[in-house]
């Protein structure tokens, strides 16, 4: 009987140790949607592809602006492409 008790023991500590992982995942679920699907936290190279779209298009815009207060044909361009 005592040779059962440590055994015990260490599956009580691994079935515990199983628990902390399978939380872990869903720790990454941020939004729990209808029909089961889970929108989860995206992944580093996601987030990396994302933010240089973000950064790119906002360095377009600030050189568009700055060209546009600095160059009279790009105003003009403008102006005549919105009419």
């Amino acid at each position: 009987m005592e040779a059962n008790k440590p055994d015990t023991k260490k599956n009580k500590r691994n079935s515990s140790q199983d628990k902390s992982f399978s939380t872990s995942d869903e720790q990454d679920v941020l939004v729990n949607l209808p029909g089961g699907l889970k929108y989860k936290m995206p992944g580093k190279r996601q987030r990396v592809v994302i933010g240089s779209i973000v950064i790119g298009l906002n360095i377009l815009l600030v050189l568009s602006v700055v060209i546009y207060f600095y160059s009279p044909p790009f105003q003009q361009f403008v102006y005549n492409f919105g009419r």
